[in-house]
């Protein structure tokens, strides 16, 4: 029978192995060869169930980290989704409060308009107020006053009924 070269190695106890071995062997002097081998795979077994260990909980680790990320990215879209609905909501009243300004500045306008035509009527009438004071005038010093009065007040009246003054004026002209 040959023999291994493990066998040709020869270590006292508490003597350190040579490079290169995972663990420690055991010899005895009972025990052959093969009995020594399978000792020493039994403690490489041992060895390779640790670092099974290890892996295994190198994985539960990074399970767990995943899972982490994962929430953790959840939690970022949700975010998001809120920011992003806040936003909207935001441009929505901006859009509103556009429309409000738009519409606010047309009736600005429109009652600017008014107010000038308001403006031009009021002017109108204080010039027929003192064309009628100074036919009143005259006629208390004429009687050809008189029938001016007539002739001025007559068109103030259509004005009324009528509701132009611009008509009245052609008819004094």
């Amino acid at each position: 029978m040959m023999k291994s070269p493990l066998d040709k190695i020869q270590l006292t106890p508490g003597q350190a192995l040579p490079s290169g071995f995972p663990g420690p062997f055991i010899f005895a002097d009972s025990l052959s060869s093969v009995e020594t081998l399978l000792t020493n795979i039994q403690v490489n077994n041992i060895s390779i169930n640790k670092i099974n260990g290890l892996l295994k909980v190198a994985l539960d680790n990074a399970h767990i980290q995943e899972k982490q990320i994962q929430q953790e990215k959840k939690e970022l879209r949700l975010e998001l989704y809120r920011e992003r609905e806040i936003r909207e909501n935001l441009e929505r009243q901006l859009a509103v409060e556009l429309q409000s300004r738009t519409t606010m500045q047309k009736r600005l306008k429109k009652e600017k308009k008014a107010k000038k035509k308001l403006q031009e009527a009021l002017e109108f009438e204080s010039k027929c107020r003192e064309q009628v004071e100074q036919a009143l005038k005259q006629a208390t010093t004429s009687d050809s006053g008189l029938r001016m009065l007539k002739d001025t007040v007559i068109p103030d009246i259509e004005i009324e009924n009528t509701g132009t003054p611009h008509d009245s004026t052609a008819m004094q002209a």
